[in-house]
């Protein structure tokens, strides 16, 4: 087994410090949907960063932790959570993000109404996140302006329609220094209130 190297960051070992991404896992069947769509991305644009990835919606992130305060944070977040009661999401085909004039990001869009809005926002509250979300699951992300204009005339008229309940949050992890050849993996399940 390879040792981890000990290398020193403002003092402190940067092998404690981990990032974290806190995500809701949808059922299988939208997993699957959306990993034929990344092939099939893949078909006409190539291998592209994140086509392996496991469909998720992003909800936070935090980053540069050490293990056992972050397990402590969920611990908590864990409390309000259980409070939370479930909502049904609803896919209803496909969006797209523009990143200036350097990329774009294809996904499926989660539909919003108020209801939606208000529970976002307040898991929003549970981990003090201000910042905007668009709830969304990621088939091609930050792809080149190229690869966006050949893969979109694919998606803005397609039709792809999922509903779910989402039951958990899935909290992610991988070291914050020395990254590459790193992936995510799980770090702590998170659970919401079960429907009665």
């Amino acid at each position: 087994m390879e040792k981890v190297k000990a290398i020193s960051v403002g003092g402190i070992s940067a092998s404690i410090y981990s990032d974290y991404m806190l995500v809701i896992p949808p059922p299988n069947e939208v997993k699957e949907m959306i990993r034929k769509y990344k092939l099939s991305c893949a078909k006409v644009i190539g291998h592209y960063d994140g086509m392996h990835s496991i469909a998720h919606i992003s909800v936070t992130g935090q980053h540069r932790q050490m293990p056992v305060t972050m397990g402590q944070k969920l611990d908590c977040y864990q409390r309000a959570l259980i409070r939370l009661k479930p909502i049904e999401l609803n896919i209803n085909g496909f969006g797209n993000f523009m990143h200036g004039s350097s990329g774009a990001t294809i996904y499926a869009k989660i539909e919003m109404n108020t209801e939606v809005n208000r529970w976002f926002e307040q898991l929003k509250r549970v981990f003090g996140d201000r910042k905007t979300i668009v709830p969304h699951i990621t088939i091609a992300k930050n792809i080149p302006l190229y690869a966006f204009k050949a893969l979109w005339p694919h998606f803005v008229n397609r039709e792809y329609r999922e509903r779910f309940v989402p039951d958990r949050l899935t909290t992610l992890t991988r070291p914050t220094f020395y990254t590459e050849g790193e992936f995510w993996r799980v770090f702590k399940e998170l659970h919401f209130t079960k429907i009665v």
